[in-house]
Parts: C-alpha cells; sequence; structure tokens
C-alpha cells in the first residue's frame, strides 16, 4: 500500500517532534529513574531527565544520539503504517535503560 505524500510528511512531522523532545529532554536534567517511562509524552519526558541526571555531557550525547538511531530504525521498520510508527518508537524505548538503549543502536 502506498501512502501519500501528505501522510508520510504528517509521519515525518511527528518523527521529527519526537526527536526534538528526546534532544531537548537530554539537556533538561532532573531526577533519576533507571528506565525510560514511554506510556505518554510528558512521562517519557520527565523520565529522561531522570536518567541523564548524572550523565556527563559526553554520556548525555552518546544517549542522545542512541535515542535518535533507535527512532529513527524502528520509524523506518513502520513506514507503511504512521499510525503505527509513532507508537513503535515509543514501545521500543519503553522500559530501557540508557545502556539498553546504546546497545539497541549498535544493532
Amino acid at each position: 500500500m502506498m501512502i501519500s505524500g501528505l501522510q508520510q510528511d504528517d509521519m515525518m512531522k511527528k518523527i521529527t517532534y519526537l526527536l526534538i523532545a528526546c534532544a531537548m529532554t537530554l539537556f533538561l536534567t532532573a531526577c533519576g529513574a533507571p528506565t525510560i517511562d514511554a506510556s505518554s509524552e510528558e512521562a517519557m519526558k520527565t523520565s529522561m531527565e531522570e536518567i541523564t541526571k548524572d550523565m556527563s555531557e559526553a554520556e548525555k550525547t552518546e544517549f542522545g544520539m542512541a535515542i535518535m538511531a533507535v527512532s529513527m530504525q524502528v520509524a523506518m521498520e513502520n513506514m507503511g503504517n504512521p499510525e503505527k510508527a509513532e507508537g513503535a518508537v515509543q514501545d521500543a524505548l519503553d522500559g530501557k535503560t540508557a545502556q539498553e538503549v546504546i546497545e539497541m543502536s549498535k544493532e
């Protein structure tokens, strides 16, 4: 099934917003939680802030790049289904530690 250019644009906008939100949370560190909670955008933002609070700048950069790599990989795997793509990215990251995300990005 071909998806229209408009649907692709909408999906790419959503993915872009998700990636921007993820990148922004890496720089807005707060309190500590060991895993990503992707049950909602707010929960994801909060959990990512908690994960990165004690990281060095180099570790934050590595984690941010890993999140982007995993997000893009999952989004590309689900390109034919824009509705599923966003949820698949959240599902892939949910419950993962920073180290698990980094390892996933290297697969």
